[in-house]
């Protein structure tokens, strides 16, 4: 809506016509010449069309002689404010409400212009009372355009950059995530492809930074590195650094994401793996306590050239629902499926997936949850593996305690434990981990 457009709905709202007609308030008394009638009628015209800074031109040389009379007061604040002299507008609009206070137009063009200083806790309830003054329809609408702008300023959280750093240590059955068995069709295996068990020590330190744009959107990027020792299977140890960037977005019971994600990662000092792709989610929430959503993620693994026969390009899709039953308290279900397309000619690596998983929050005192999760996923493989098709199946369980706020502000201390058993059809890829140790994470108190 144009600033002509608005002038015009003002002023049929308050009743003034081009000689400041009697229906905006019959208290409103002008007494002025010939002259100054035609003057604030030629203002007026020119204010209508638009032509703000010719109107101000026009009207201020005679500011101390016509200082006081409200129709030229509102006329100048209008003419001042559109033309970027905001200081002004809002001395003169003062100026015609003290003398009237009961003239709408001026009020409206006041909360306008606090509105263009920021200064919304003085235009907010300048425009709600002209809401309360039966405004037509139009104006209605440009008087609630405000309102909402206002509000969403008001309401939109703040930017916040949060880093952390955290610590995990314990103890993993099977570091290299490789079978028990000594021998695989007759040949003796080397001790890095049998299951090697070893403490551990794994640090890392990353950010998250949010940055909302109001209640319905906002910015988030963030970035992870770790490492890794595995003291008995030093082979395995690793390095990793991930990142993402993206938005949320929320309106009304709809909401969801889009992020670009990736990771590098490196094996006993030696880079051997990437990742890039896009996480796209859509969720719906169409009660208070639920979410039913919808994720797709793409992206292409890439290895060393030394085993690139793994490169595959993966699709992973995930339909999830999830009740809220208490702050901090929730339990989700998740199907997931997919596929990994494989790049070199021949590979044996393509493979489809199908599985799901049940996990759950639920507080146990005012600083402490219990989180838990279980999920199944069948990998069937495409080619084959020493001659024969391969299926593996894999259980993963975990359960871990979170206190927070432990010794002190921002430290949170969770013991954790986490299972897998692969199952599949190929012995050589068959095994079981059980990883035990006690995470410790610092950030800062927001």
């Amino acid at each position: 809506m144009t600033k002509g457009m608005i002038l015009t709905l003002v002023l049929l709202f308050c009743g003034i016509n081009a000689v400041a007609s009697a229906q905006e308030s019959d208290a409103i008394q002008i007494a002025a010449s010939a002259a100054t009638q035609q003057l604030l009628s030629d203002a007026e015209d020119l204010l209508a069309r638009g032509l703000s800074q010719r109107a101000y031109e026009l009207l201020s040389p005679q500011e101390s002689q016509l200082a006081g009379n409200p129709l030229y007061d509102y006329l100048l604040g209008i003419a001042a404010l559109d033309s970027g002299k905001v200081s002004e507008a809002i001395f003169a609009l003062r100026r015609a409400l003290s003398v009237e206070p009961g003239f709408s137009g001026a009020r409206m063009e006041l909360a306008r212009a606090y509105f263009e200083t920021g200064n919304n806790a003085l235009a907010r309830p300048l425009f709600a009372r002209l809401l309360h003054e039966s405004p037509p329809p139009a104006v209605r609408e440009v008087l609630n355009q405000y309102i909402d702008a206002i509000d969403a300023k008001q309401s939109a959280p703040r930017s916040r950059f949060i880093p952390y750093v955290e610590l995990f240590a314990g103890h993993d059955s099977n570091a290299n995530g490789s079978t028990s068995d000594q021998q695989f069709l007759g040949f003796t295996l080397s001790p890095n492809n049998i299951e090697t068990e070893s403490p551990f020590a794994e640090l890392g330190a990353g950010f998250d930074w949010f940055a909302p744009k109001s209640t319905r959107f906002g910015w988030r990027l963030g970035a992870r590195a770790s490492h890794r020792d595995n003291f008995d299977a030093p082979f395995v140890n690793a390095t990793i650094v991930s990142g993402l960037g993206g938005f949320n977005w929320q309106r009304g019971s709809l909401f969801g994401r889009l992020y670009a994600d990736g990771y590098w990662g490196a094996r006993d000092g030696d880079s051997n793996e990437n990742y890039a792709g896009l996480d796209l989610l859509l969720g719906w929430r169409p009660g208070g306590d639920w979410d039913l959503s919808a994720n797709i993620r793409a992206g292409a693994q890439r290895y060393d050239q030394s085993i690139e026969v793994l490169d595959v390009d993966r699709v992973l899709y995930t339909l999830g629902v999830t009740r809220r039953f208490a702050p901090g308290g929730w339990l989700s279900f998740q199907l997931v499926g997919g596929e990994d397309s494989e790049k070199q000619s021949g590979s044996p690596y393509g493979n489809s997936k199908s599985g799901g998983r049940i996990s759950f929050s639920t507080p146990i005192s005012n600083s402490a949850l219990l989180y838990a999760s279980v999920g199944s996923l069948t990998t069937d493989y495409e080619g084959l593996f020493f001659g024969a098709a391969r299926e593996d199946e894999q259980l993963t369980t975990t359960v871990q305690l979170e206190f927070r706020d432990v010794l002190t502000d921002g430290l949170s201390i969770m013991p954790r434990v986490r299972f897998v058993d692969n199952e599949s059809d190929i012995p050589l890829y068959e095994y079981d981990r059980t990883e035990l140790g006690i995470f410790f994470r610092w950030m800062p108190r927001q």
